[in-house]
């Protein structure tokens, strides 16, 4: 088994996320810089104040930015997934990198949940329910989505049903010793 990659469209669903970031985060710097310059105005000393506030928005923006451009592609390498038959594996992470292993048999549940940004690109999300947390497989394309889930979901029917099995195979077991 290998691991498999996000949808290609995760990268222009991140953009556009980032870009409504941006637009959130520049409306108030904007509102901020124009009631700063207005109410200190062009008083004496107060050139260095204005200064100072446009450096720190054109760093905030160029940082913005830098996130819009460089850090997709740099996600896309970094998410990955693996379903084997045994476990699945998530890794991620650009500069807080993890690598989740969650076994088949600790699965409870699963499910496919499509989020207000991911509907219109077409991308859904796995999301992996377990005794002690949710993990989640982002930005896949809707049909593999499904499809994931559906056979995540036959494995750990199987596995139930495994248990089951076991478990009264234990009991007559126990009871003929009797």
């Amino acid at each position: 088994m290998e691991f498999q990659r996000v949808d290609k469209r995760a990268k222009t669903k991140w953009r556009f996320s980032r870009i409504v970031a941006l637009i959130l985060v520049a409306l108030p710097l904007a509102a901020l810089a124009v009631f700063v310059f207005y109410t200190i105005g062009m008083d004496e000393g107060s050139e260095a104040i204005i200064i100072a506030g446009w450096i720190i928005a054109a760093l905030i923006m160029l940082f913005q930015l830098l996130q819009i451009i460089i850090y997709p592609p740099i996600e896309y390498i970094q998410w990955a997934y693996m379903i084997a038959p045994d476990r699945i594996e998530i890794k991620k992470g650009i500069f807080y990198r993890t690598h989740t292993v969650i076994p088949i048999s600790r699965i409870q549940h699963v499910a496919v949940t499509q989020g207000v940004l991911q509907r219109p690109f077409g991308l859904s999300t796995v999301q992996i329910h377990t005794a002690g947390d949710v993990m989640e497989i982002q930005e896949l394309s809707t049909e593999v989505a499904e499809d994931i889930c559906s056979r995540l979901q036959k494995r750990v029917n199987v596995k139930v049903e495994e248990k089951k099995a076991a478990q009264t195979q234990a009991a007559s077991d126990k009871g003929s010793e009797v």
